[in-house]
């Protein structure tokens, strides 16, 4: 097909596949309202906003503004034009540019690459010989030390004098940075060595050590007792200069540092009993639900929520009706849809106020009190990134990210009125397509229709008779909107689809200047308050067609 043709065309020009099909669609169309294309190629309204907004920018398309605010193709002349153009002043660019590119390139291929010196790994057993390695690493280090450990280690090497060393590399100006575990059995050490290096606190389940030199070499232990004892043998460190390798725990290490609470925060969160403030990552959705579900607990005042499907969250909706009564003030920020429309609805009756998302996102932003925040960030397969933290920045940011989207939002109400009209048509659409089948008739729910321009149309039902072929029955449904726009938008489509009649089913009351317009375009216009007497009258006018 022709269609199928331009759009491999367009596909081959660089233009994304379902781009192509919306171009192709509203080319043949004419200028088109988002939804119709929404409803033509069965997406959500944002998605096909971002398509026709690229379409836009690329050129493609543009805007004929009004109410609804329509689209247009731009003439693919004046397309291929504007790209041929562009390759144009690339290849003359180029021509341009040869001989200096060339002579470049030349005075580069002059010198030969050296082969780089093959990187070295080494096991080092006992740990007398890995405090030796490490007081040797500690001595090469020219800018920045950076080490995981546990306290006892950090005790066992002061007794080696490393504190001592630390003391002399931080006055010699490099940086130093401890990330080890703070509890109250650790206060006294930790607090000697925040004197003069930087410390940060991090959770160790698991006794490990690594230590990052100048970003050119690196320790990991293999294996640690963290007993006192300087001479054991279940110490055992891999030593490395591989680039790549300690470029990776470099990374590692620098995320750890990043969302790590500094030390003096902690060990006064210990002293005083207040929670201290931090940053703590997540990988399960179990730990997810877990922490979920304890700050939904914890709420006092104000819970604010961002979720695709509030009914999948961890907590049920009977806890945030509840808390609602309790005058806990909830803010709920959802898409609806099929799955989770009957909590929302439940929700719409109680305290909580609800807003339809106008983003689509998968991401989870849960804030409590303005106190703390958790972020949800799901990846690819089965993977997570949860993020919780009590850390007035942190939480200020999601409570302004959440705001941000709030504010876009649209009341529930809205959107459950959308819900309900949509499902009207729906249910009127498959009534009448059950009756036609019953008269030996052919119907389509959403069909398009060719026209003598070879524009496609589309209607909420097309029906055939088998008596009459070559004549299609194309009924729109108009549950909401205006009954006038709906006659001016059909009436450039009346001259295109001479053998076809057309049906303007309305729950809506039309004027008598409304149908007065609707005759002149040779359009059948009918009218019942019910969806069951609109059918009723949708079929009666099809037998008195059928009977001209």
């Amino acid at each position: 097909m022709a269609n199928e043709r331009l759009k491999k065309r367009l596909i081959d020009l660089g233009i994304e596949e379902k781009e192509a099909e919306i171009y192709v669609f509203i080319s043949a169309m004419g200028p088109t309202p988002a939804r119709l294309v929404a409803r033509r190629f069965s997406l959500n309204r944002m998605r096909v906003y971002r398509s026709l907004k690229s379409l836009e920018e690329k050129g493609l398309a543009n805007k004929v503004m009004g109410r609804p605010v329509k689209f247009v193709a731009t003439p693919l002349k004046n397309v291929l034009d504007r790209q041929i153009g562009g390759l144009k002043q690339i290849l003359i660019e180029l021509e341009e540019n040869e001989e200096s590119l060339i002579r470049e390139w030349e005075n580069l291929s002059r010198g030969a690459a050296q082969p780089p010196e093959e990187p070295k790994f080494r096991i080092f057993q006992g740990r007398e010989q890995v405090f030796d390695l490490l007081f040797d690493m500690f001595d090469r280090a020219q800018d920045t030390i950076r080490l995981v450990t546990t306290t006892s280690d950090l005790t066992r090497l002061s007794l080696g004098g490393l504190d001592d060393k630390l003391r002399e590399m931080k006055r010699l100006g490099k940086g130093i940075k401890v990330l080890t575990q703070i509890d109250t059995k650790s206060l006294e050490e930790v607090q000697s060595y925040n004197e003069f290096v930087d410390v940060r606190h991090i959770s160790l389940r698991t006794p490990i050590r690594v230590a990052i030199i100048d970003g050119r070499e690196a320790l990991n232990t293999v294996a640690m007792d963290d007993s006192m004892s300087m001479t054991t043998q279940a110490d055992t460190g891999l030593w490395t200069d591989a680039s790549n390798y300690v470029a990776a725990q470099m990374i590692f290490f620098d995320a750890l540092w990043s969302l790590a609470p500094d030390a003096e925060s902690v060990m006064q969160s210990i002293k005083t009993g207040e929670p201290p403030h931090e940053i703590r990552t997540y990988t399960t959705q179990d730990e997810y639900a877990s922490v979920f579900r304890e700050m939904i607990v914890r709420a006092k005042e104000k819970i604010d929520i961002m979720a695709k499907n509030v009914a999948a969250s961890p907590a049920t909706l009977a806890e945030f009706i509840a808390l609602a009564d309790k005058d806990v003030k909830i803010r709920m920020l959802t898409q609806t849809d099929s799955d989770n429309l009957p909590e929302i609805e439940k929700m719409a009756d109680s305290k909580i106020t609800i807003a339809e998302n106008a983003a689509v996102t998968d991401i989870v932003l849960l804030t409590i009190d303005e106190k703390e925040a958790l972020m949800n960030i799901p990846y690819i397969g089965t993977q997570k990134r949860i993020v919780w933290s009590n850390i007035d920045a942190f939480v200020g940011t999601m409570i302004l990210v959440f705001d941000d989207y709030w504010d876009l939002g649209k009341p529930i109400q809205e959107k459950l009125l959308q819900v309900a009209q949509r499902k009207k048509m729906e249910y009127m659409a498959q009534r009448l397509k059950d009756e036609f089948e019953e008269m030996g008739w052919t119907a389509e729910i959403l069909g398009t229709i060719a026209g003598l321009s070879w524009k496609t149309y589309m209607f909420d039902i097309l029906a055939k008779s088998p008596e009459r072929t070559k004549a299609t029955l194309c009924i729109d449904i108009l549950t909401e909107g205006s009954v006038f726009n709906k006659i001016i938008e059909r009436s450039i489509v009346q001259s295109d689809l001479t053998s076809s009649n057309l049906i303007l089913a309305s729950l809506i009351p039309y004027k008598s200047e409304e149908l007065k317009l609707a005759e002149l375009y040779r359009i059948q216009i009918v009218h019942s308050q019910t969806e069951e007497e609109l059918i009723s009258e949708i079929l009666k006018t099809v037998k008195k067609i059928e009977k001209k």
